[in-house]
């Protein structure tokens, strides 16, 4: 949503919002571009002059200021049907989507067609370093946007992506996730199938070769061409090899043939799997090979995804994205290779609908394997009480609070703290380093 106000500043409309908690970066983004954004949904935010009310899918029945548009029967729209009809039409949509990496991956899309000197627009739920802003109107055709599962409204359950009409669509992985709006991950992958269903047969789906439950949803149907990737690395099509054990260079192949090489500052598979996807799409639309693999290893990041919040004492504090197990593995995995035998105090807060359901209990303890110490976060305590009686390194912590007591216990040298929430974690990232 924030991405959307952007988007329809740089287009011409005069743009204010509400939200119940907004925080950093998108509150800091938002004041930037002098969209003003109101606390909560008071009925006083309608504003008389209002053209039109762009609805959120965290809005639902029973909000005051939804109910008061019903009422008054004032005209609204969903923010994927806002999209699609005052920014996308006649743009070339490359849409990235996948359980995983889809913020990453979007960055890297864009960087590289603004660094070969395009003016693309994108919208991304996050902030790249490298971008100037999360969302960007462009004069060029091409517009990269992230492109979500989730549903898109409370009064339209498709998911958001059915409404973007991709000419360029990359499934990068596909496992189950949302548990609050999804049975299982059949029901993800109908919502998937549609978006197939729909795609022109000019159109063009990249995809994981090697992901099993992406072969189950090419198998319900395809109608437009295909280019496939092999993100495990083996000799034959597209595929990376990785020249050290964190990930963070390697060479891009075609069969035999070397097209590109990476060398950059980000650590991790699923980091090298983003840019393999990225460097065969940019190929893809035309850009020359030297161009993609110069662009990707000067790619910064975004911000939340293993970002290095600061370091005291020696000691480093990271923040994460990261609320799946395959995520948090991928994170933790790339991070020991990166430091060794150091130590990794992990905080983990179980935030996400699926993480609070239970779903994921079985796999975490696994997910974690690469941390010496592991503080578990969440309201259901025990939920997570019950985690902890899997590993011995494992603890429970009822707020931020109480981690900060344990705090001296860590004050050592060589040591990495890395936060993995997908809210705003009450900031404990700053106050760790405050304490130190």
């Amino acid at each position: 949503m924030g991405g959307l106000a952007q988007l329809a500043v740089q287009k011409g409309f005069e743009v204010a919002g509400c939200d119940e908690n907004a925080y950093p970066p998108m509150s800091n983004v938002l004041a930037e571009q002098g969209i003003k954004v109101d606390q909560g949904f008071s009925v006083k935010n309608i504003a008389d002059d209002t053209d039109l009310f762009v609805i959120g899918n965290v809005v639902s029945r029973g909000n005051p200021m939804m109910e008061e548009i019903l009422k008054r029967r004032l005209k609204f729209v969903s923010g994927p049907q806002f999209l699609t009809e005052s920014i996308l039409e006649d743009r070339h949509v490359i849409a990235v989507s996948g359980t995983h990496g889809k913020t990453s991956t979007s960055s890297m899309l864009a960087k590289v067609l603004i660094d070969a000197g395009l003016d693309i627009g994108y919208m991304i739920a996050g902030r790249a370093i490298d971008l100037d802003a999360t969302a960007y109107l462009g004069k060029h055709k091409y517009f990269v946007i992230e492109a979500d599962e989730y549903d898109t409204a409370f009064f339209d359950k498709r998911s958001k992506f059915i409404h973007y009409s991709p000419s360029t669509l990359l499934i990068n992985n596909l496992e189950f996730d949302h548990a609050d709006i999804f049975d299982d991950l059949d029901a993800i992958k109908k919502q998937f199938h549609h978006l197939l269903r729909i795609l022109p047969k000019d159109a063009k789906l990249f995809y994981p070769v090697d992901d099993l439950n992406i072969k189950k949803l090419l198998e319900m149907g395809v109608y437009c061409k295909e280019e496939s990737f092999d993100a495990v690395g083996k000799s034959k099509g597209w595929h990376a090899r990785i020249k050290n054990p964190e990930c963070s260079s390697f060479d891009i192949f075609q069969d035999k043939k070397i097209k590109g090489s990476i060398n950059w500052n980000l650590i991790g598979e699923h980091n090298k799997k983003n840019a393999l996807a990225t460097f065969i799409i940019a190929a893809s639309l035309g850009l020359k090979n030297k161009q993609i693999s110069e662009s990707l290893s000067a790619f910064k990041g975004t911000a939340r995804r293993m970002e290095m919040i600061g370091e005291k004492n020696s000691i480093s504090v990271y923040d994460d994205f990261a609320h799946h197990p395959t995520a948090i593995k991928y994170t933790l995995d790339g991070l020991r290779k990166k430091v060794g035998d150091q130590k990794i105090i992990c905080l983990l807060e179980m935030r996400s609908n699926t993480m609070s359901s239970g779903y994921h209990d079985e796999a975490i303890p696994k997910s974690l394997e690469d941390a010496d110490n592991v503080f578990l976060f969440s309201k259901n305590q025990n939920q997570i009480k019950k985690i902890a009686k899997k590993s011995k390194k494992f603890s429970t912590c009822s707020g931020t609070r109480e981690f900060l007591n344990f705090l001296p216990e860590f004050n050592e040298p060589n040591t990495h703290i890395i936060c993995l929430s997908n809210g705003s974690f009450d900031q404990i990232h700053h106050a760790i380093l405050e304490r130190l």
